[in-house]
């Protein structure tokens, strides 16, 4: 059984870090104001627009970021600030991260490797949810769903999505940025896939590369290993529906003799209207009936 966090009260504090990319303006600001719209208060780390060519700050300072806000009797949560590059310099360093209680981490995109590292290494329930100076700032977000699965209020979860191959499945819930988990493939960072159902998802990849990167999955016996798979919505991917139904005509036919079920059009990640889901819990994948069905088992309190 996996870690779990306390539920987020209101008027909780929230610790935004930076583990990425630099972070601009309107797009901190709008991201503090929707936290505080939500009841939350947010806590920025110091020099929030600083940055470099790439990072918004050095691994060893996120490091300590981190490790304030894990200390801090007054921050119930972490929640990334913005992905882009750059939390994968983290993944070394993650081993001198004291965690005193499980603390809610929010996270997605870039910073699927932190997310994954507290997973599998500290065995913590984390969240893949928008970014605070991301989907958060941009509205591209379910608001009323993302704080009733941080304190919560709706269990059990459930997510519809579209049918690619049919089936069912239990698992525990596993996953992120695809081109992020294709970079760790032939690294001791790999999450663990066995027993596992997987969620792959990614934004502004055109169909050869997203082509690519589940070639490199399927020739690394990924699909192989997991019990089911959640595919994104994938935007700003396909220039138009042909060119999407192609593309998962094509896979629908290299998974379909795995025998696992697979959903696509998962509003996880870059989606338009993006929810927050549970890493770290166990699920079920109904993909027999339309639309596909997950459910998260996570319980009144988890």
């Amino acid at each position: 059984m996996y870690h779990r966090p306390d539920p987020l009260s209101p008027g909780a504090g929230v610790g935004i870090f930076l583990p990425s990319s630099p972070v601009k303006e309107p797009y901190r600001s709008q991201g503090l104001q929707a936290l505080r719209e939500m009841g939350l208060r947010p806590r920025e780390v110091d020099d929030a627009l600083s940055g470099n060519d790439f990072l918004a700050r050095s691994p060893e300072r996120t490091l300590a970021d981190l490790q304030e806000f894990f200390i801090s009797p007054e921050i119930s949560a972490l929640w990334a600030g913005r992905g882009g590059y750059g939390s994968n310099y983290l993944l070394p360093l993650l081993d001198r991260l004291a965690i005193p209680v499980p603390k809610i981490v929010v996270a997605s995109s870039d910073v699927s490797y932190l997310l994954w590292y507290l997973m599998e290494r500290r065995e913590m329930v984390v969240f893949y949810g928008p970014l605070a100076y991301g989907g958060l700032a941009a509205g591209a977000c379910d608001r009323g769903q993302i704080m009733a699965a941080l304190n919560g209020n709706q269990p059990p979860l459930r997510f519809p999505g579209s049918i690619l191959c049919p089936g069912h499945a239990r698992g525990l819930l596993g996953g992120g940025c695809l081109s992020n988990f294709v970079s760790l493939l032939g690294t001791p960072h790999l999450p663990a896939l066995k027993k596992r159902i997987l969620l792959l998802e990614d934004v502004n990849e055109r169909p050869f590369r997203l082509d690519r990167m589940l070639w490199q999955c399927e020739q690394a016996g990924v699909f192989r290993s997991i019990r089911a798979l959640l595919l994104g919505e994938f935007p700003n991917c396909f220039k138009d529906a042909e060119e999407k139904e192609s593309f998962y005509g094509r896979w629908r036919e290299k998974l379909t003799g795995l025998g696992i079920p697979v959903l696509y059009d998962m509003p996880f990640g870059h989606a338009r209207s993006a929810q927050v889901l549970p890493l770290g819990v166990k699920a079920e994948i109904d993909a027999e009936s339309h639309p596909g069905l997950l459910r998260c088992e996570i319980g009144v309190k988890w």
